[in-house]
């Protein structure tokens, strides 16, 4: 039980280590984003750092897996230096007694990226939209001023001759051209803007004017009263994206708009295999962790002479390993060579049976010829500094 929780406390000490590190290595790409939408994009900061914060859960499900690989090698590794695991198999410690406490702390990494996957990434990209969303509507208005023609949203200009402090705007012109087909130009003496929260849609009250439209040829005019300019909640969001440059990939997306992308794609008659894998991997990528932590307990256990340098190379090595593999499975699948579900679980049951195969070497005291090489490498490397 001391030896298991001795091994408990150095895993985990050392998977702080790395989802720190990856956690950082992930952050440190989205924030020369984050500094993008500040000065050049015209985001403001309040928007900018809530957006950053919810972009984390989707790459935490991918930070999980790694922090647990490397908190495992890195225990293994430092401990095999020490001899410690020498000193263990000698006392008659088998391997089981190292693979308990590692496993233990790989199933709740497992656990939680599950949990991630799920329920974290569904619920921060839903906040990420409404963020969106609320960025692009509280750009409109400032966005509004005298006498400038200003993009109010995407193929829409609009013009004012005088801007009021309570948000009324005089002396209207709006230049449409969303639609391809048509052209519509709207004069108006007054207006105002309106945002009904429960739908998100933007609307735009205009009173006593014109509106011109032409269309194919034949050309309207319509004189108006009250009319109502409406700019809808996906309009807005697909120039907050542009704005921002986001996008929400496939793999960002929750297993119901999968699901429902999959049903329209199949509507259309349109290929629907990437999205199949997609979708299987969202179940796939919770077992990462398991996978790893056993594969970890496989490499880490054989004996070694190099420090915690070694166990941040072979981490390191996995971690392209698994990606290849990912490429690969993902590619059978939707080139139509493996159905979507093997593409998905490729990565994790080819490193299950690795992960199998070198625990019976490290059972057996049986040297790893690939891990004896990579080891001299890495001292001859040393060496040469």
């Amino acid at each position: 039980m001391i030896i298991e929780r001795y091994l408990i406390l150095e895993i985990a000490h050392y998977g702080l280590l790395g989802l720190i590190l990856f956690g950082f290595a992930f952050l440190g790409g989205k924030l020369f984003r984050f500094v993008e939408m500040l000065l050049e994009r015209g985001i403001p900061l309040y928007y900018a750092g809530k957006l950053l914060l919810l972009m984390m859960p989707s790459f935490l499900v991918y930070v999980i897996p790694m922090a647990t690989l490397l908190g495992v090698l890195l225990a293994l590794t430092r401990m095999s230096s020490d001899k410690e695991i020498l000193a263990l198999k000698t006392s008659g410690v088998g391997i089981t007694k190292l693979l308990k406490p590692a496993l233990l702390l790989s199933l709740l990494a497992s656990i939680s990226t599950g949990a991630l996957t799920l329920y974290g990434v569904p619920w921060s990209i839903r906040a990420f939209k409404d963020s969106l969303f609320e960025a692009a509507r509280s750009a409109v208005q400032p966005r509004i001023k005298e006498k400038v023609f200003c993009t109010f949203v995407p193929h829409v200009v609009l013009y004012a001759e005088k801007v009021k402090e309570d948000g009324g705007i005089e002396g209207v012109m709006l230049f449409d051209e969303r639609d391809p087909t048509k052209k519509t130009l709207i004069l108006a003496e007054s207006g105002w803007l309106s945002v009904d929260k429960g739908s998100g849609k933007l609307s735009l009250f205009l009173s006593k004017g014109e509106l011109h439209q032409q269309e194919e040829g034949s050309y309207s005019i319509m004189r108006f009263n009250s009319y109502v300019f409406n700019v809808f909640r996906e309009e807005l969001l697909k120039e907050a994206e542009r704005k921002a440059r986001v996008r929400l990939l496939e793999k960002e997306m929750s297993i119901r708009e999968l699901r429902e992308k999959i049903k329209q794609r199949q509507r259309e008659g349109k290929d629907i295999r990437p999205q199949l894998v997609e979708l299987h991997l969202k179940f796939a990528l919770p077992f990462s962790p398991l996978i790893l932590g056993l594969l970890g307990v496989g490499l880490g256990s054989h004996r070694t002479r190099s420090r915690r340098s070694f166990g941040l190379v072979l981490s390191l090595f996995v971690i392209i390993f698994y990606y290849v593999l990912y490429l690969i499975g993902k590619a059978l699948s939707t080139s139509g060579l493996l159905p979507p579900w093997a593409g998905a679980w490729f990565p994790n049951l080819s490193l299950l049976v690795l992960g199998i195969y070198l625990l019976k070497k490290s059972a057996a005291e049986s040297p790893v010829m690939i891990l004896e090489a990579l080891e001299y490498g890495l001292e001859f490397v040393k060496r040469r500094k």
